[in-house]
């Protein structure tokens, strides 16, 4: 728009004027000759129309119904922190975050992921006098999950039915990264399973029924996770 306003203005200058203007009496000679006051009205652009305010708008409403999933669960030494959790397309969405699979059955267990569970570390710590179990957690107590990780038997046992399920890779002694209270569970198994083969690092994926039982020694946690009628599967 500006650059229309300035061809306007040198082709005033030029003498032309005349020919695209009408002006309301006759004027005679061109811009140069014009009086001063006359030449501006010329020149100057008509003010433009004020531009029109869209009314406000409020969006509409959540239609999204918040779930109380969870908020009924008695943890040990240990309160439920509410959330926001709503059913879609089948899985539960919790606090916009966090979507999980599943109805929570043994035929549809949860599929749960690491980074859900080591969110627990952001309202519980004990040792900070911090005892919240988020709900997205609390909702998982007792239901039938499934999760995938590194898997480590005792190294005393050739045959076991415990071990634990975690995020990094450990074996139990002196490979990997030992894991902490929010990243790894404690696993009963339904069946013992073979342990012959010390040292090899084994990933698989485990279902079972899920709770959240902290362990809890002078104010500092020790454990958080356990899972018992479990079943697993390896990959070697």
């Amino acid at each position: 728009m500006r650059t229309f306003w300035i061809t306007i203005a040198i082709l005033l200058t030029a003498g032309l004027g005349s020919v695209m203007f009408i002006p309301s009496e006759p004027i005679t000679g061109s811009a140069e000759t014009l009086p001063d006051e006359q030449r501006a009205a010329l020149i100057a652009p008509s003010p433009r129309p004020a531009a029109q305010k869209a009314p406000a708008t409020t969006p509409p409403p959540s239609t999204t119904a918040t779930l109380a999933l969870g908020l009924d669960q008695k943890i040990k030494e240990a309160t439920v922190r509410p959330g926001r959790i709503a059913q879609e397309n089948g899985s539960i969405v919790a606090d916009g975050k966090f979507t999980i699979p599943g109805s929570g059955t043994q035929e549809r267990p949860y599929e749960i992921s690491w980074e859900l569970l080591m969110s627990a570390s952001d309202t519980y710590i004990p040792r900070l006098g911090e005892r919240e179990i988020p709900q997205r957690i609390a909702l998982l107590n007792g239901a039938y999950v499934r999760i995938s990780g590194f898997i480590a038997f005792p190294l005393i046992a050739t045959e076991t039915d415990e071990c634990l399920i975690m995020l990094n890779q450990w074996d139990g002694c002196c490979i990997g990264v030992p894991p902490s209270p929010y990243d790894a569970i404690e696993v009963r198994l339904l069946a013992p399973a073979d342990n012959s083969k010390r040292h090899i690092v084994r990933v698989g994926s485990i279902e079972g029924i899920f709770h959240v039982d902290p362990y809890v020694m002078e104010k500092w946690l020790v454990g958080l996770y356990t899972m018992d009628h479990a079943v697993l599967s390896t990959e070697m």
